[in-house]
């Protein structure tokens, strides 16, 4: 499958882009397909995300606004007691990868109701995109292929997964 980047305008600005995917031939990119879903039980948390999303605006997209999951990332980091007051699951995840403080990719996510996202029905292929994505990102980051830091680096970036 082939992958391409797409700026996110709206979230972008002169401290950090931000990014989504367009998979294959979808007309929507992952991160339209994610802002489309409900999440009646989960206001605060998607609250908490967008709030994190503008101080990022604001500040950069510091390694604190965001859960490591192995070579992905994930937001929103939520406060343990509203975690503790949910009993049904764990929480809303929006994958992403977060390349520097300058610089994120918005995946794609869902409710998570397994504590492995490898067995999670919700956010298995999100998941799984994400680390894909991430580890070939990485590869032609070593080959010297890209640099993260230069000005719109994924704007007419293809990689196949």
């Amino acid at each position: 499958m082939i992958i391409s980047f797409k700026k996110i305008s709206e979230f972008s600005n002169k401290n950090v882009d931000f990014y989504t995917l367009l998979l294959g031939e979808n007309e929507l990119t992952e991160f339209e397909f994610f802002l489309d879903k409900e999440f009646p039980n989960h206001k605060s948390e998607i609250e908490i995300m967008f709030n994190a999303l503008e101080s990022m605006q604001s500040i950069g997209a510091k390694s604190y606004f965001f859960k490591d999951e192995q070579n992905a990332n994930a937001i929103p980091v939520v406060p343990t007691a509203i975690m503790d007051a949910n009993k049904d699951d764990f929480g809303i995840r929006l994958y992403c990868i977060r390349l520097t403080d300058n610089l994120v990719i918005l995946i794609n996510g869902d409710i998570k109701t397994h504590k492995n996202p490898l067995m999670c029905a919700n956010v298995k292929s999100h998941f799984e995109n994400a680390l894909k994505i991430a580890k070939k990102l990485d590869r032609l980051l070593f080959n010297n292929e890209i640099n993260f830091q230069e000005i719109n680096c994924l704007q007419d970036l293809e990689i196949e997964i």
